[in-house]
């Protein structure tokens, strides 16, 4: 026989339950998928690489809860395009892969300096690149990468294929100025591929005030080459001759300028037929973040999450540090929808 404080008890608890499920049912259940963005980390493997080695494993660790299914890179992989530094990145990538997490790379302008006389002559100085993230490392049996290469022995500019259940995607990764010929390339690739949609990754594409950056003198990549042809093209070039012509981009993300920005970008369509369209082009860079106490750069092991909610056509940015765990700023939301 119950006492008057066991029925008491037993009705607190359902009084709790019954509590727990009405909170429950304000949660927002939406699916989504994340896209985790790693910025410049050029300081990391060339000073700290500790700290790369913590990105990796917060995002490791955080595959299932954040249902992480591509982490992008946006170049600026080392500072001064050291083997050593190459070295580190090797490493850092690796525990990627070993986890099973799908990821891509550009690389920036400090990726292809002279690494012997620590300048930009005007070469793309990638033999680093190639040899410690070769075609192979990726186009390879029972891999889990998907896609294709401008040059097929080379990963300067390639695409990634992947698939959110009935959702399709393409990651488009360009060099640095992409040059005309890759820009035909991407254009003709993101034509093919017309059912999925796009994000666009290149290192140099926005400042923090999101202008379209024409820099290209700056690392030896304007004007022409020894055959007449343009050694690259600036970011408006390259917003002209991919993201406007081609509906199915979505995203533009970009480093290489310390800060972030979000930038909405309406399109209009080419008919009355075809509606205006959005494009969201996002900086993330913090590679002049300083360590507390001191003077050093270093990027603060910050690193930017993007959860897409296909069903409602929208994305959320957030910053997180992967030292902490704690987010830097409030969840930003971007709508895809008109």
């Amino acid at each position: 026989m119950q006492t008057m404080k066991t029925k008491k008890a037993d009705l607190l608890i359902i009084l709790i339950l019954i509590q727990g499920l009405i909170s429950l049912s304000f949660l927002n259940n939406d699916d989504f998928f994340s896209i985790i963005i790693l910025p410049d980390t050029q300081h990391y493997t060339s000073s700290y690489p500790e700290m790369i080695y913590k990105q990796m494993n917060w995002i490791v660790e955080n595959k299932n809860l954040l249902n992480i299914q591509y982490v992008v890179h946006l170049g600026d992989i080392t500072n001064n395009n050291k083997e050593s530094a190459w070295e580190v990145a090797d490493k850092s990538f690796k525990i990627l892969e070993d986890a099973g997490i799908p990821y891509s790379i550009v690389y920036g302008d400090n990726d292809m300096k002279n690494p012997d006389k620590n300048y930009y002559d005007g070469t793309r100085h990638t033999e680093f690149l190639h040899k410690y993230f070769p075609v192979s490392r990726f186009d390879k049996p029972g891999s889990w990468w998907s896609g294709g290469f401008y040059d097929p022995d080379k990963i300067d500019n390639y695409y990634c294929l992947f698939n959110y259940k009935e959702y399709k995607f393409l990651i488009m990764n360009l060099e640095l100025a992409p040059r005309s010929a890759v820009l035909k390339w991407a254009d003709n690739i993101i034509f093919q591929n017309a059912s999925r949609q796009v994000i666009l990754v290149t290192h140099d594409y926005l400042n923090r005030n999101g202008k379209r950056l024409d820099d290209l003198n700056t690392f030896g990549m304007d004007g022409k080459d020894n055959n007449g042809k343009l050694k690259g093209n600036n970011a408006e070039e390259v917003f002209k001759k991919i993201v406007k012509r081609s509906p199915n981009v979505i995203l533009v993300l970009c480093g290489h300028k310390e800060g972030t920005f979000q930038k909405e970008v309406r399109i209009e369509g080419s008919s009355d037929s075809v509606k205006t369209r959005k494009v969201f082009e996002i900086l993330s860079d913090f590679q002049d973040e300083k360590i507390k106490g001191s003077d050093e750069k270093s990027g603060k092991g910050l690193l930017r999450v993007l959860k897409i909610y296909p069903e409602k056509n929208e994305i959320g940015i957030s910053t997180v540090s992967a030292l902490t765990g704690k987010t830097k700023e409030e969840e930003i939301l971007l709508s895809l929808g008109e």
